[in-house]
């Protein structure tokens, strides 16, 4: 789909460009001046400047495919901010809660209803799901799930009845972080079901024993990707999902998606790079594990007189799931060939670990009994609280400078690990001095269109790659950006007869593979 980006580029210039990691260029000066949303990649003739009190927003990975903002420029003027916070690799989903109630006697309905209340029974209660490892190349591991939790129905005798009592399930284990330029932490285990039972003056009926399910184990530590010093730089890798909690007489919930890696952005400056704003690629934070289920009794089972707690099947508290994990920071890369007057904020921190959902309550039950019904009581515990997830790493900063020793290259650098019970480790911030090396220019360069003004034609040279079978498209815009005319041309030379055209200013734009550029050209 093809947005428009206008009243950002000096003389009122006005672009049109693809979504996703497309290519633009811009002829003159690009000045943003009002906040606004970029991807890609921008090569300017002039200056590139964000203006004072000005933020451009990096669109997320999640939103387009890209996630990235990479600009060529002679010089670049950063007084205002670029945030690239969360626009990386997305974070897995968070783990399903614990839904089905099975049986291996066919009692599976007893666990919220009354039914063969003269036959004892087996019910099993299903524990908490384990969510999605995060994206990218370090993306957070899933933890698993959480075991079952399992007992006996109630059961309604001659001479007594006995209570039921199921053990509550276990919640899915934590999501670790995402890594990048320092490693995610791995994550907590999910809570534990309990079956522990406080009884007066009645017993449980103990054909099949109450058995609690244990907690999923929390995911691994995440991969470590890029180099120090070298010129690669990428997005930041998502959080894996949180945990769902475990079923009981209620259900609990889903666990939440981890978080987001921060985003790419890339600077390049043939002459000056000036930075007194703020550029971030933060990772987001993870969040909550899934609630536990809570426990409950059903109705009186039993055809006697008395209403007694004996009567009754009870269920523990199921555990939650831990926490989701952080996205890693992710990455800045600003190359200068002039002066470096780099003495602003660069940030590429990585995202906190989620936490546990909420602890699964259990039930209480208390007869006062009268006449020839005894007083009899009963409750179950709550499950235990589940761990957090795995915080995100930081990410990677590097400045190529061609002298370090500027006493203006003196930026404020923040590569922390995410906060949390499980800390991500510190990231990288490099500067790479003095190098030989020139950053490769876009492919879009390889065209050209002339003579320029032109009278009755212009002349259009192609790469050599549309004489493989890959033509490209050329179409002819007017100054408000209305498609005049349009080509498809498969030769690397083409003369294109544009007589027809009033006086004035027009853009001639290729399409061609994944490249797209833009030309501003007039007519005598």
């Amino acid at each position: 789909m093809i947005k428009r980006i206008c009243s950002i580029i000096s003389l009122a210039l006005c672009i049109n460009a693809v979504a996703q990691c497309d290519s633009v260029q811009v002829v003159n000066d690009m000045i943003v001046s009002s906040d606004m949303l970029l991807s890609g990649t921008y090569v300017i003739d002039g200056t590139f400047t964000i203006q004072s009190g000005v933020t451009v927003f990096v669109t997320p990975y999640t939103t387009n495919g890209c996630g990235e903002l990479k600009i060529y420029a002679d010089q670049i003027i950063i007084n205002g901010s670029i945030s690239g916070d969360y626009a990386g690799y997305a974070g897995g989903t968070g783990g399903f809660k614990g839904q089905s109630v099975s049986s291996i006697t066919g009692h599976a309905p007893s666990l919220t209803t009354c039914g063969d209340s003269g036959t004892e029974g087996h019910i099993n209660i299903e524990g908490g799901m384990a969510g999605e490892d995060g994206e990218g190349p370090g993306g957070g591991f899933a933890g698993s799930d959480g075991q079952d939790g399992s007992g006996s129905k109630q059961y309604c005798g001659n001479f007594g009845d006995e209570a039921g009592l199921i053990g509550g399930a276990g919640g899915a284990g934590g999501g670790s972080g995402g890594s990048y330029g320092g490693a995610g932490a791995a994550a907590s285990e999910g809570g534990n079901g309990t079956n522990i039972a406080t009884v007066s003056n009645l017993d449980i009926e103990g054909s099949y024993g109450a058995t609690s399910g244990i907690g999923g184990t929390g995911g691994n530590q995440s991969n470590v990707y890029g180099t120090l010093t070298g010129r690669d730089i990428q997005l930041g890798s998502g959080g894996a999902g949180a945990g769902g909690g475990g079923r009981s007489f209620y259900l609990g919930s889903d666990g939440f998606s981890g978080g987001n890696g921060g985003g790419l952005i890339f600077l390049y400056a043939t002459g000056d790079v000036t930075i007194d704003g703020t550029i971030t690629v933060n990772g987001q934070d993870g969040t909550f594990g899934g609630n536990g289920g809570s426990g409950d009794a059903t109705d009186d089972c039993c055809s006697d007189g008395c209403n007694g707690c004996d009567e009754r099947t009870f269920s523990c508290g199921s555990g939650p799931g831990a926490g989701s994990g952080g996205g890693s920071g992710g990455g800045i890369f600003i190359e200068c060939h002039g002066i470096a007057n780099i003495q602003g904020t660069l940030s590429a921190q990585g995202g906190a670990g989620g936490g546990s959902g909420q602890v699964g309550s259990g039930a209480t039950c208390d007869y006062g009994g009268g006449g020839f019904c005894s007083a009899n009581s009963m409750s179950t515990s709550d499950s235990e609280l589940g761990g957090e997830g795995g915080a995100g790493g930081g990410g990677r900063i590097k400045i190529y400078a061609l002298d370090c020793a500027q006493p203006n290259l003196a930026p404020s650098v923040d590569v922390s690990g995410g906060a949390g019970t499980n800390t991500g480790t510190e990231g990288t911030y490099a500067e790479v001095c003095g190098y030989a090396g020139i950053e490769e220019l876009p492919q879009l360069f390889v065209w050209s269109v002339y003579p320029n003004p032109f009278n009755t034609s212009i002349n259009i040279i192609l790469p050599e790659t549309v004489n493989n079978g890959s033509p490209a498209q050329i179409t002819v815009l007017d100054a408000l950006g209305k498609i005049i005319s349009e080509f498809m041309i498969t030769e690397t030379f083409e003369t294109l007869n544009l007589s027809k055209l009033n006086k004035g200013i027009y853009f001639v734009r290729i399409q061609h593979n994944t490249i797209q550029d833009t030309r501003k050209i007039s007519k005598r």
